[in-house]
């Protein structure tokens, strides 16, 4: 029964595991970029930002499965596949040691083909491994606590510790489930004195033991920052308003049975836990585990459930598939413990025969609810467009196409978040040839042009080439590459073009001049990491509360004049401002932002960037000065503006703008 539980857990989690889930998302290529890091033997330094990896275990658990599958996201699905086929080991130990081998075997079927045990198997996340390295500790700690003498488990005292410490290294929501040793501590010393006054010592040392081993992360401010997102609720609870917070603990509740998560990347929205025959035997599972409390292991697997949830209590059904995941061996246990005691309630009042047919049903049940799962994740999930625009897909398939062309050399790539650890990251997941040249830049602001005289160029339907840039970079297209129909975004443009040429298209224009400090100055102006080329003042006149357009054109000379990349950062930053200042020096309008992130840049190439913003409604008619620099955005240094070496300002001002009466 056990092996083809196996089986039927390891076709679900392998199954099309290339192409469901259908792309990457932004979470899973920045778990990838850490994996990789540490599989190639130089460990990121990064500071992480919310949602992506705070905790090492995963980075240092997925790199051999690099070694051996490649630095791709499959690796890193395969290293998800793993641990929860191990989370499927252990909720069977567990739960066959702690109730019987008829509940062992009822809790790791219902592992093996929960939807949401499934799904989370096959995330590429870093939170992976926490179910099953929580879960194994609890095994080994029953199988200490089952020994008649402390000194003879050990062994098994020594695993609970290094599993539980680990899974701390794993996923924050873990710290909320662990409140349940504490818990079940205190609960030894009032209901069973007799094994509290075997083990209780050696829980207590087990305990410091793991706070020791985790303390070197849990004393780094980092590795609590999604335990922030706790405190909105909390807050305004303490200020007397409980409505939020309420809202959510009834709505986490919901997902068990009536309406489960809503976050399409997690879920199929609206799915709950539990069908309503599972529903049936989990509440059966809980009622029984109230009516035996003084058992140590129904007590247990009751306050498991209860502080495993906790995160979701708080914030409430959205992403709680994810937030819960550290009880899903005791919430899938539940069930199985109700079915059990309904067979053995059915075996006192028929008999025999009739448990069979029970158990019969019961197994029709589960290869229902397996075909069910399936259906619901690798169709209803897996190909609906909302999953697909969650998961990138677009993007991926663009990663795809370059894979198998026979094109070398400059990709210009337009792309809704050029900046990593972003899309950036996804493609380096996907994409595998060294001898193409990634150039990012947002089409609906931004075009990079590559120094070569021949280039593909690939657009997507979200990130639309500008009508300022598309009318006058003379693409030949090469062809539009088709996705699902249904898709938010169904296709991508693949294009040929000579960016030299068509940078050119833009410059051919009178010399120009700009003004530095008292100096006036002919383009090309050096700030030291680039040139301004050209501008393009498209509104000279404008009403007040009008949009200014401005286009600026830069070559690429000297990338480390940036100055060295944080230590803790992806890669450079910087950020083009163009501000409208008044007879005063005050602000009446302004744009700072860049399409075409300075972590790309390459010596020799250009690019453009387009600058829309507002006037204020209130800016009386006049003259207004117009000036534009470039600051790196770490440590919002400006750079300087050099004429002959010197340098003369941290600004150039170009022709003033008009402010026309309306």
């Amino acid at each position: 029964m056990l092996a083809l539980i196996l089986l039927v857990a390891a076709f679900l989690r392998l199954y099309r595991l290339d192409s469901v889930p259908p792309g990457l998302t932004h979470d899973e290529a920045d778990t990838g970029y850490f994996v990789a890091a540490v599989y190639r033997g130089e460990p990121s330094q990064v500071e992480t930002p919310y949602g992506y990896a705070y905790q090492p275990f995963t980075k240092y658990s997925a790199a051999p499965f690099m070694a051996l599958f490649g630095p791709n996201d499959l690796a890193l699905r395969l290293h998800s596949v793993f641990f929860g086929m191990v989370l499927l080991l252990f909720t069977y130990l567990w739960t066959r040691r702690a109730f019987g081998v008829a509940v062992g075997l009822g809790s790791a079927a219902l592992v093996a083909v929960s939807f949401w045990t499934v799904c989370d198997s096959r995330f590429a996340l870093n939170s992976g491994p926490a179910p099953a390295l929580f879960a194994g500790a609890v095994y080994f700690l029953w199988r200490a606590l089952d020994d008649e003498g402390g000194k003879k488990g050990r062994w098994a005292w020594g695993l609970f510790v290094l599993m539980l410490a680990a899974s701390f290294y794993v996923y924050e929501a873990v710290l909320a489930a662990s409140v349940t040793f504490g818990l079940l501590f205190v609960y030894l010393a009032c209901v069973d004195r007799a094994r509290f006054r075997r083990h209780g010592m050696w829980l207590a040392g087990a305990l410091v033991a793991v706070g020791l081993l985790a303390a070197p992360h849990l004393l780094d401010p980092a590795s609590w920052g999604r335990t922030n997102t706790l405190s909105g609720p909390l807050q305004e609870a303490s200020r007397g308003n409980l409505g939020p917070l309420l809202a959510n603990l009834v709505s986490t509740l919901g997902t068990f049975s009536f309406n489960g998560d809503s976050f399409v990347t997690y879920n199929l929205p609206g799915r709950p836990i539990f069908d309503p025959v599972a529903s049936l035997f989990f509440y059966a599972g809980i009622t029984l585990c109230l009516w035996r409390w003084k058992r140590p292991a129904y007590a247990f697997t009751l306050m498991w459930a209860i502080t495993g949830i906790l995160p979701s209590l708080f914030l409430g059904e959205w992403t709680s598939t994810l937030h819960s995941k550290a009880a899903e061996a005791p919430i899938l246990a539940l069930p199985a413990l109700g079915a059990v005691e309904a067979g053995r309630c059915v075996a006192r009042r028929f008999g025999r025969r009739w448990v069979r047919v029970f158990a019969v049903a019961c197994v029709v049940w589960l290869v229902v609810t397996a075909a069910s799962t399936g259906y619901d994740y690798f169709i209803r999930w897996g190909q609906t467009p909302e999953t697909r625009a969650a998961y990138f897909h677009n993007l991926v398939a663009i990663a795809d196409y370059l894979n198998d062309t026979e094109y070398s050399g400059a990709v210009a790539l337009s792309s809704p978040f050029p900046d990593v650890p972003l899309d950036p990251f996804i493609a380096d997941m996907r994409l595998h040839r060294p001898d193409l040249a990634l150039r990012w830049f947002d089409g609906r602001r931004a075009v990079v042009f590559p120094g070569a005289s021949r280039s593909l160029l690939i657009v997507p339907p979200n990130t639309p080439l500008d009508p300022y840039f598309a009318a006058r970079l003379d693409l030949q297209p090469i062809e539009r590459v088709h996705l699902q129909l249904d898709d938010v975004d169904p296709y991508f443009d693949v294009f040929e073009w000579n960016p030299g040429a068509a940078l050119h298209g833009f410059l051919a224009a009178p010399a120009q001049t700009v003004t530095s400090g008292d100096t006036v100055l002919p383009l090309p102006v050096n700030f030291s990491a680039v040139e301004l080329l050209a501008y393009d003042l498209l509104t000279p006149t404008v009403a007040p509360g009008g949009t200014v357009t401005l286009a600026t054109f830069w070559r690429i000379v000297d990338v480390d004049a940036l100055g060295p990349v944080p230590a803790r950062a992806y890669g450079r930053a910087a950020v083009i401002f163009a501000h409208v200042l008044d007879a005063r020096g005050a602000v009446a309008g302004q744009e700072d932002r860049l399409d075409a992130p300075a972590w790309n840049w390459r010596g020799g190439d250009a690019f453009v960037q387009l600058h829309r913003f507002q006037i204020g409604a209130n800016v009386p008619p006049g003259s207004y000065d117009l000036e534009v620099g470039i600051y790196t955005r770490d440590d919002q240094q400006r750079l300087p503006v050099l004429a002959n070496g010197t340098q003369v300002d941290h600004r150039i001002f170009l022709p003033p703008l008009e402010v026309t009466a309306q």
